[in-house]
């Protein structure tokens, strides 16, 4: 499920994946440090057209973890 929202600063439409709520991220439009809203299950808004031109999709790939080394 896609999280959508908006900057605060400059009201840039953004959506990201599930997997990055409540993380920081940087508006791709400003700069500015914003945090991603937890998921909650609720449609996307609406399609209006104008809109879906001013979004930006983020992708956001999880951290991977140091593999383990097996133990002796």
């Amino acid at each position: 499920m896609d999280i959508f929202f908006n900057c605060q600063a400059c009201g840039q439409h953004m959506v990201i994946d599930e997997a990055g709520a409540g993380i920081v991220i940087q508006c791709p439009k400003c700069g500015r440090d914003v945090g991603v809203p937890m998921a909650v299950a609720s449609n996307p808004p609406p399609d209006t057209g104008s809109a879906k031109e001013r979004t930006t999709a983020l992708r956001w790939t999880p951290p991977t973890s140091p593999r383990e080394t097996p133990k002796k």
